[in-house]
């Protein structure tokens, strides 16, 4: 009879077992499973800990980079039908001193969210990058989820800072006579400050090494005392301009003066998105009131990356 019993308990439990494969969800450590898979407790999965770059494994999950020099870890290459992964993740904390960079397989892109992709991620010390597959097998292939630092702010070697000297000879540009002219600002100076060399002093412009967002601030005096007869202002504009090479009027922030006299000092801020490569230039433009020539003086222009 016990044995019986026994039998008719395990017959039982197999059959609610079969009714949750038929339902198609799966349920550990819980008998109502609501979704294709439930857990009822803890979870964990593979944990590895890379000094250099290298491969992405298929059976890697998170990935701690504990390297002290710039490494690539490199995503698996897309699959085209059977083995396709799409919705696979993966999970990396850059816990070294270094610069780690997570790149699609060649030939493939990441989606940042900002334009047609890229081909790799930089993650600085102490950040945290998250990625899923997206199942294509060009393109984009994969996706950045988020992107984000375990510190309060970015470490000041991260921000890409820049400042330059104030400078000290004038410069002479061009004034508008008609259609507004507007001219790149010079630093012949130098800088104080200029990591990773993202501010070019001779054109003035500054280009963003990582896409993020920046912070940006800019000042120079309109001065015609040094000028053939000390033409005054009718008017005299400040300029923060994105992509000036390519689009000379995408104006972030303007400061307009009207009727300055022969002297004007102003100033210049904002804070922008930026993809890798874009620029940003301190420019201005000028009609005076004698002549067809400008100068500024004391220019200077810092700025720094704030945020991804």
């Amino acid at each position: 009879m016990n044995i019986h019993s026994t039998f008719l308990s395990l017959i039982t439990t197999l059959t609610c077992v079969l009714a949750y494969s038929q339902a198609g969800n799966i349920g550990i450590n819980t008998s109502n499973p609501g979704s294709n898979l439930t857990v009822n407790g803890s979870f964990s999965a593979t944990y590895r800990s890379v000094t250099a770059g290298g491969i992405v494994n298929a059976d890697d999950y998170y990935l701690a980079y504990t390297g002290n020099s710039n490494g690539t870890l490199t995503l698996p290459a897309a699959v085209n039908g059977s083995g396709n992964f799409m919705g696979r993740t993966y999970h990396f904390k850059n816990t070294g001193t270094a610069t780690l960079s997570i790149a699609a397989s060649s030939g493939e892109l990441i989606d940042n969210h900002s334009g047609a992709g890229i081909a790799s991620v930089n993650v600085p010390p102490s950040y945290y990058a998250f990625f899923i597959s997206k199942g294509t097998i060009t393109g984009t292939t994969w996706e950045l989820v988020l992107l984000s630092s375990s510190d309060s702010l970015p470490a000041a070697a991260s921000t890409f800072p820049f400042s330059t000297v104030s400078t000290t000879s004038r410069q002479t540009l061009a004034a508008t006579t008609g259609p507004y002219v507007v001219s790149e600002i010079n630093y012949p100076n130098g800088t104080v400050i200029n990591t990773g060399n993202v501010l070019n002093t001779t054109n003035g412009k500054f280009t963003a090494p990582t896409s993020g967002y920046y912070m940006f601030y800019g000042s120079t005096q309109f001065d015609n005392g040094a000028v053939s007869g000390a033409p005054t202002f009718a008017w005299a504009i400040l300029y923060l301009i994105k992509n000036y090479s390519t689009t000379p009027n995408n104006i972030l922030v303007q400061s307009y003066q009207n009727n300055p006299g022969i002297l004007a000092g102003t100033n210049v801020s904002c804070i922008t998105y930026l993809n890798a490569g874009e620029t940003v230039s301190m420019a201005s433009a000028a009609a005076v009131t004698s002549g067809s020539i400008y100068q500024v003086v004391v220019s200077s222009f810092y700025g720094y990356k704030i945020a991804n």
